[in-house]
């Protein structure tokens, strides 16, 4: 009996721990799971403003190159690429259209070393804009600008400061996050026979009399004729375009006008000059980005100073180097060691040439080199009934030139520049031509055959002049007109006239300007393998 009691009070002991033990399992799962859901907060807060960060960088991103693709090549006004930046956020980020960031900070031409700022304000997004972009600024102070980043004008950067609220009331986090893109140019598909650079002036295509002017390609497809200027330093009332007399036309298979997409398009054109039988049919359209200069640039200029991404080599600047100096150029056989600086008909043995003459080079006769490159101080001119023959490899004045050249010839002119008139004569073949400071007059008549270099092994393929000079050009198309080439002038007015007739100019030219005159019908047709192709403007992420 005693052991039976003594049995049911340890039986009583053991159940009342058990118990006991119930409520100390309760606390310990009860704190666990607070603990769980501590770590489960952190982690959903963490992974969230991980995800915020993410979406602010791509939106970031995505608003440089937006903007980049829009920004103007030739360092004007660069509303339209604020206004492209922001219509992205808006679409991108979700913030609201109302207030937009006041853009017109970024009209006027861009000063380089100077950035041009923009910051508004949007819900829990602070955005800012900045153009141009000089080395300097903090947006490249992680990793430093170098020249593979293009100008500083052809950069657009972007800033966001996001306030990130945490879901399970862990306070704010601040997110920034910054891109930087930059304009690219580069070939396309486009054939333009025709590309005028000037970015802001107008007057920049003038058509007058009953003259004629088309832009076709060697296939017989639609060529293209581009206008850069958007037309903002037209005087009301005036345009880009200017048909004077009402009668004259343009056919193309399109002109594309930068104006048109910039808002002044008041600017662009008489609408009344549109029309079967008048000046445009169809009219003009609005162009995604103006032309410039930078394929051109890129492809046979490409350095630093003008933001060339590749790397490549630059045959104008490593030529200018070699040949722009004063003196005899290395290789090269002083003229007036052998030869007068007014010749007669005269052939000249191959090789390279530096014609020292104080007053320039004349002949009225027939002057033949055979081949090899030519320096001159001065301008070279022919008058009377003259002939002037490059890269020609006969043996006498009267034998005629082989149509296909074994090599290239390369003609730098110091100072002045190339002119025929009357009854001259020119042949110059696979001939590319550099002026320093001098320009071209192919006026007249007479006959012209001048080709650029056809051979992929020059770094002057396809390219027959290149000038920087606001000199004019005036140049006269006949039926006895082969000028076949890229023609790079873009700080110089192109004068045209002429009947070209079926054999069409075959030059892609690149002016600042030009004016059709007279009665002329001229025809721009150049081969699609000799002309730079152009697609527009893109933009790269830099930053």
């Amino acid at each position: 009996m005693a052991c039976r009691r003594r049995f049911a009070r340890v039986r009583r002991r053991r159940t009342h721990r058990a118990e006991g033990d119930d409520g100390v399992v309760l606390v310990i799962v009860a704190a666990s799971m607070a603990a769980i859901l501590v770590v489960a907060s952190i982690v959903i807060n963490l992974g969230g403003a991980r995800h915020a960060h993410e979406h602010d960088q791509d939106s970031a991103d995505a608003i440089a190159m937006a903007a980049a693709a829009n920004l103007d090549s030739n360092g004007g006004s660069n509303q339209s690429a604020c206004t492209a930046a922001w219509n992205y956020a808006v679409s991108d980020l979700g913030v609201a259209a109302s207030p937009a960031p006041s853009c017109v900070n970024f009209a006027g031409n861009c000063v380089a070393t100077t950035a041009r700022t923009v910051t508004t304000t949007s819900g829990t997004y602070t955005l800012t804009f900045v153009n141009p972009v000089p080395d300097s600024n903090s947006l490249f102070a992680a990793q430093p600008a170098t020249s593979s980043d293009g100008t500083a004008c052809n950069r657009f950067g972007v800033a966001i400061t996001h306030t990130w609220r945490f879901p399970f009331g862990q306070g704010d986090q601040t997110i920034n996050v910054s891109a930087v893109a930059r304009l690219t140019h580069g070939p396309g598909t486009v054939d333009a026979p025709l590309v005028l650079l000037d970015a802001h002036d107008c007057n920049v295509m003038s058509i007058t009399g009953n003259s004629h002017i088309s832009a076709v390609t060697s296939t017989g497809l639609p060529g293209y004729i581009a206008i850069d200027s958007d037309g903002s330093a037209c005087p009301s009332g005036n345009k880009v375009i200017v048909d004077a007399t009402g009668n004259a036309q343009m056919t193309a298979g399109a002109i594309s006008m930068w104006a048109l997409s910039t808002g002044n398009t008041a600017r662009a054109y008489d609408p009344s000059d549109v029309g079967a039988g008048r000046a445009f049919n169809p009219g003009p359209v609005a162009s995604s980005a103006p032309v410039g200069r930078s394929a051109m640039d890129w492809r046979y200029n490409c350095s630093a100073s003008n933001g060339c991404p590749s790397g490549d080599s630059s045959a104008i600047g490593d030529l200018i180097t070699a040949d722009g100096g004063t003196g005899v150029p290395s290789g090269f056989t002083r003229w007036t060691s052998v030869y007068s600086c007014s010749p007669g008909s005269t052939v000249v043995p191959r090789g390279n040439w530096y014609i020292d003459c104080p007053s320039g080079l004349s002949t009225s006769g027939t002057l033949t080199f055979r081949g090899g490159n030519i320096v001159s101080d001065n301008s070279i001119s022919v008058s009377g009934n003259g002939t002037l023959r490059v890269n020609c490899d006969v043996a006498s004045s009267g034998t005629a030139c082989p149509s296909d050249p074994t090599t290239t010839t390369t003609l730098y002119l110091r100072n002045g520049g190339l002119s025929k008139s009357g009854n001259v004569t020119f042949t110059l073949l696979e001939t590319f031509a550099y002026f320093a400071n001098g320009s071209v007059d192919l006026s007249g008549n007479s006959q012209l055959d001048w080709t650029a270099p056809n051979d992929p092994s020059s770094p002057f393929d396809d390219l027959l002049m290149w000038t920087e000079s606001n000199a004019a050009i005036s140049m006269t198309g006949n039926s006895d007109t082969v000028f076949d080439g890229i023609m790079f002038a873009p700080n110089a007015a192109l004068n045209l006239t002429g009947n070209s007739g079926d054999s069409a100019l075959g030059s892609q030219m690149f002016v600042d300007t030009a004016s059709l005159t007279g009665n002329s019908t001229l025809a721009l047709s150049p081969h699609d393998d000799r002309i730079m192709a152009l697609g527009g403007a893109s933009a790269a992420l830099i930053r």
